[in-house]
């Protein structure tokens, strides 16, 4: 049978009403809360409808890790593209995506992805799609950085801050954070040197002497 463009539009929507829906579940409830039947009742279709759609639990959050992928390099490729700076660019996209990026990742992005990847660590076949887009951004950073040891420092600071917060480990001020993020971006374009740090100041004590 083959299938009209209508039907596979009708089909892509219901699809995309599903993942919505799921996305706001485990942003509301947590990942225990995922069934079909709250899928299928939050996006207002029948559970058989959910089911055609993913047949299993394991189809569905492999989905929706798929989306947030896509999500993210879609960011992350735009960020590239407004980029009027050649070198480290691919390393400024990186972080404007993962703690600027949720006009183009969505609301739900940081928290639900790290409750979907926590939830499938033990499978690391379905987390393939997560560790090849590391690679890809990883290789992309490295070749058009001037520093490939510094850019890939600021990656793992950036990916740091971003695993804390997510799995709310640690919660930064919102200053605090700001700051640091414009500090590695500072870094990208060579504006300062954070492996030869300034000589502390020194600060005299009431006896006259310096310490």
């Amino acid at each position: 049978m083959i299938k009209s463009k209508s039907t596979d539009k009708r089909l892509h929507r219901t699809r995309t009403r599903l993942l919505d829906a799921a996305e706001e579940i485990v942003a509301r409830d947590g990942v225990l809360a995922l069934t079909f039947d709250r899928v299928a009742e939050q996006a207002g279709v029948a559970k058989g409808t959910a089911l055609y759609h993913f047949d299993c639990k394991e189809a569905l959050t492999s989905a929706m890790i798929e989306r947030f992928v896509e999500r993210f390099d879609t960011a992350w490729a735009d960020q590239i593209s407004t980029d009027t700076e050649p070198r480290g660019r691919a390393i400024r996209a990186y972080i404007n995506a993962t703690h600027r990026g949720e006009p183009f990742t969505g609301r739900h992005f940081d928290h639900v992805n790290g409750a979907i990847t926590a939830a499938l660590a033990n499978s690391p076949e379905r987390l393939r799609p997560v560790q090849d887009q590391g690679v890809r951004h990883q290789k992309a950073i490295e070749q058009d950085a001037a520093d490939p040891v510094l850019a890939t420092i600021i990656r793992m600071a950036v990916d740091g801050l971003w695993f804390a917060e997510s799995f709310n480990l640690m919660r930064y001020a919102p200053a605090l954070k700001a700051a640091v993020i414009d500090r590695l971006t500072g870094w990208t374009f060579g504006n300062a040197d954070p492996a030869t740090p300034s000589k502390p100041a020194t600060k005299t004590t009431s006896n006259g002497r310096s310490e």
